[in-house]
């Protein structure tokens, strides 16, 4: 009897010891695959959220700080509880039969608990017909098992440019930014902005990291990687349009990572304003400055 009982006690121990070992190697797993489990987890209950039209549901999917850069606004909304106003406004409104799809392209860890990613979007109406579609690049914060929103940096596909009825909307910029880190984020952005003016590919890609993503509203695919988008930006032909642009917003969100947001307008000799809309960028802070991890940018696509 003695003996049965120690070898149940024993056992017991065994696999609890086991247990603990196979979530630590979880926990430690810091692959694509895991992070794109992850992910795929993440927007298939967003995806369901937003058919069940579930804005508090919606809404418990950010961080408490989280910042929402969508193309159908001027402006970010800021934290939790303006986020799950805004969806409760939208699924009254002009999404109140709408799904959407969310197919991420790419993700990966960048530390333990951050996690970046990027893919496509579509929003179909109750017809089933394609009445939005573009890029996201978003950053999430792993707790536990599930992934929460630090920012969600998504719009509309312009290949063609800004659509006129949103060009006709009067702009609304927001407030620029000057917190912490804000001379950090300004020189980003004004490099991008005067390589961008100079007509500059080499100087554009040089901002980027070595695996540095661009998904911008005016491209047809998501370009992966500082040699493919240098080899984009040099197959784009000449222009006299300039670009603006400023940060709304800067972050630091740990193991030398930040993320970035802000406005931006193009305009043509005239002075005319041909395109204005917002970006949201993931950024790695080196010692000479910011690297963009990721590119995402779209025009405005309201009205």
């Amino acid at each position: 009897m003695e003996t049965s009982l120690k070898s149940v006690f024993i056992t017991a121990a065994l696999s609890l010891f086991v247990g603990c070992s196979d979530q630590s190697q979880q926990d430690s797993d810091q692959s694509d695959t895991r992070a794109l489990t992850l992910v795929n987890n993440f927007t298939e209950s967003f995806s369901a959220n937003w058919a069940s039209k579930n804005a508090e549901a919606m809404g418990n999917l950010y961080a408490e700080d989280a910042v929402r850069i969508v193309s159908t606004r001027q402006t970010p909304v800021y934290g939790k509880e303006a986020i799950i106003a805004q969806f409760e406004g939208d699924f009254d409104g002009a999404f109140e039969t709408t799904k959407i799809e969310a197919v991420p392209s790419l993700a990966k860890f960048l530390s333990p608990d951050l996690v970046l990613a990027t893919g496509t979007f579509s929003v179909t109406d109750a017809e089933g017909k394609t009445i939005n579609q573009g890029y996201w690049g978003n950053a999430f914060k792993l707790q536990g098992s599930s992934l929460t929103m630090l920012m969600e940096s998504a719009g509309d596909s312009a290949p063609n440019g800004m659509r006129r009825a949103s060009l006709e909307t009067p702009e609304m910029p927001d407030q620029m930014y000057e917190g912490p880190g804000a001379n950090l984020v300004k020189g980003g952005v004004d490099a991008y902005v005067l390589n961008t003016n100079t007509a500059n590919p080499n100087g554009i890609a040089d901002l980027f990291t070595q695996n540095g993503i661009q998904a911008v509203s005016n491209n047809e695919r998501i370009l992966f990687g500082r040699d493919n988008i240098l080899e984009t930006l040099k197959q784009n032909p000449a222009t006299e349009i300039k670009l603006d642009a400023w940060p709304y917003g800067y972050r630091e969100i740990g193991n030398s990572i930040a993320i970035g947001w802000g406005g931006y307008r193009q305009t043509d000799p005239s002075g005319a304003v041909v395109e204005f809309g917002q970006w949201g960028n993931i950024w790695e802070v080196t010692e000479t400055g910011l690297k963009i991890v990721i590119e995402r940018a779209s025009a405005f696509s309201g009205e």
